[in-house]
């Protein structure tokens, strides 16, 4: 009877498996459409913002130097781990004259929410078809969203740092970044 409960209490114990709300997304093919550092960051890159309204990233980048993150969805812990070190490091991007943009499948909604639960002061966008994530080359089709991927785009639209993870922990630190940070 004692080794039942132990069991029993192990496997009530087990942490839930992270699910993403978004398999039900079609599957397509992926055109391998890589961006490596001395290219040019797309045209046309496209998201929505909280309020449903389109919003082009060529725009973030036609004046200022950013930092653009593709992130997995709300629902997975790296990546929430990954954005409020970045929110934690808001002065540090600032000093650098630098803007923080994050980009995932969620929708417009649940964007929304992660960044007021998380507390983010930097713009949170929705890709829900994969159109600018495919552009930059780091949708995973198979799970229909994004690889976690960091990009460092200079003004006027120069890739000059990237980084694509292979699994949900594979991520610049902070500190990787900001040492992309170069005046």
């Amino acid at each position: 009877m004692r080794i039942f409960l132990i069991v029993m209490l192990l496997a009530a114990c087990r942490p839930e498996k992270v699910v993403n709300p978004h398999d039900h997304v079609a599957s397509r093919t992926n055109p391998e459409v890589q961006h490596d550092v001395g290219g040019t960051a797309p045209d046309a890159s496209t998201v929505q913002a909280r309020d449903g309204s389109s919003v082009d990233l060529t725009h973030a980048w036609a004046d200022n130097r950013v930092v653009l993150v593709f992130y997995m969805g709300h629902w997975c812990p790296e990546c929430q781990k990954q954005l409020t070190a970045l929110n934690d490091h808001q002065k540090d991007f600032a000093d650098k004259h630098t803007t923080v943009i994050a980009v995932s499948t969620d929708t417009p909604q649940d964007a929304g929410a992660l960044k007021d639960k998380l507390g983010l002061t930097f713009d949170v966008y929705s890709d829900t078809q994969l159109q600018t994530i495919a552009k930059w080359g780091v949708a995973d089709y198979d799970t229909n969203i994004a690889k976690p991927s960091t990009f460092v785009i200079q003004k006027g639209g120069a890739v000059t740092f990237k980084k694509i993870g292979q699994n949900t922990t594979d991520r610049p630190s902070v500190d990787d970044i900001l040492a992309q940070l170069t005046e």
